[in-house]
């Protein structure tokens, strides 16, 4: 009984450091505007809930909202200079 009991200890310990790690892991997500899925199932995860996506994968770095702001200010200043967008 005390083994199971360890066990029980160590799987819930092993959870809460994962939902932590989830939370952590959404505040980041949030920072860089990752898209809305991803941000959703992060915060389920954080709070032990079903996830609301089935995934939240492919993410492209233009899907997160401050690489895409970035992005756009760069095209501008492109245009500004008249420097044509290289490929």
């Amino acid at each position: 009984m005390a083994q199971r009991e360890q066990e029980t200890a160590t799987l819930r310990a092993r959870v809460e450091l994962l939902e932590r790690v989830c939370a952590e892991a959404y505040q980041f997500a949030g920072a860089v505007g990752a898209p809305v899925r991803v941000l959703d199932n992060l915060a389920a995860a954080a709070e032990g809930k079903s996830l609301p996506h089935e995934s939240m994968l492919p993410v492209s770095a233009e899907e997160c909202d401050e690489i895409a702001e970035r992005q756009q200010a760069l095209e501008r200043v492109r245009e500004a200079v008249g420097v044509a967008r290289a490929g």
